[in-house]
């Protein structure tokens, strides 16, 4: 199957054109959009953008197949509940994904101003940047939740990477590499988001799940306060990994996180698999070797929505002690 991704842009611009373009309004290729401004405060002020803003609403992304060891395909009609945050989206061209047009979606829980931790998501394969904030997740709602409980607040943040399993292939494109060298740099740089990314929580599911540990792998406990994940897909054995993941032997071995657990040892973790998850026993092999360990949580549940939603409370309570720490 053709793949878009594989004609470099020849415009791609360099990260400082985009934060520059971003933080003064000027041109860009496409620019941000959003559903409102937080409510009692200035917060996400992205009128300040004039004449780029658009106001064009989270769209439904199409299901793609799912074969039978692929993620379950996703629910990603925006959410509608009242009191849920607003959700900024916006598009970048990204040198590290081979000149592809990139989206990214970004949520502050709302009655909050000042400047915000961010949790970056990674997220799943058949699914982009928008399903984490979709009926099916809603994580800006179990965020919100957690601020109105008193709780220190914080932003969710991501970026879509397509199929790419979040590290470097034949085609050109990293989406670890857009994330921590693009789309993190322009968190920050951003004064309409407002976000601090000195230290970043990740959180991931499915594919995502291992792109969180992989990016968290390469930041170190400097950058990332902790790492949440559920149903990670990771592979122990060599000879099982599908294509889609990684494009040969070498790759796999290259880029596998089994062997890597000692990375992690000054990071905390949260890992959440269903006891009927493809990944189950791959996770908790994988965990095994963690020292110290993670926490580690497992209940009743399969590669579905249904479970990654009913772990998120947990998540997002353990990702937000750690970013107020």
């Amino acid at each position: 199957m053709p793949d878009d991704r594989s004609t470099p842009v020849e415009t791609t611009p360099h990260l400082g054109d985009l934060s520059s373009s971003l933080t003064s309004g000027g041109a860009r290729p496409r620019a941000i959009s959003r559903r409102g401004l937080l409510a009692g405060g200035a917060g996400l002020a992205v009128l300040g953008l004039g004449a780029c803003a658009s106001n064009d609403p989270l769209t439904p992304h199409g299901a793609a197949h799912v074969g039978a060891d692929d993620e379950l395909a996703i629910e990603t009609t925006p959410a509608s509940i009242p009191n849920d945050p607003p959700v900024v989206t916006g598009e970048f061209v990204s040198a590290k994904m081979a000149g592809r047009p990139t989206r990214w979606a970004v949520a502050r829980p709302r009655g909050v101003t000042g400047e915000l931790p961010v949790v970056v998501v990674a997220h799943a394969l058949n699914t982009n940047e928008k399903t984490i904030f979709s009926h099916g997740l809603n994580i800006q709602g179990f965020v919100q939740q957690h601020v109105d409980a008193g709780n220190p607040p914080f932003a969710v943040a991501c970026a879509d990477v397509g199929d790419n399993y979040f590290h470097l292939r034949t085609d050109g494109a990293d989406g670890a590499a857009m994330i921590i060298d693009e789309f993190v740099p322009m968190l920050e740089q951003s004064p309409e988001l407002d976000l601090r990314t000195d230290k970043i929580g990740l959180f991931g599911w499915s594919m995502g799940g291992y792109g969180a540990l992989r990016i968290g792998a390469i930041l170190g406990p400097q950058r990332v306060a902790a790492i949440a994940v559920s149903s990670p897909a990771m592979w122990a054995d060599p000879a099982q990994f599908p294509p889609r993941a990684f494009d040969s032997y070498g790759d796999y071995r290259a880029n596998s996180m089994f062997g890597q657990q000692h990375v992690f040892a000054n990071i905390p973790l949260m890992i959440s698999v269903g006891t009927s998850d493809q990944f189950y026993m791959y996770a908790r092999q994988w965990a095994a070797d963690l020292h110290p360990p993670a926490a580690f949580s497992t209940s009743p549940g399969g590669h579905t929505n249904r479970y990654w939603r009913s772990a998120l409370p947990d998540q997002i309570a353990f990702l937000g002690r750690s970013l107020a720490a």
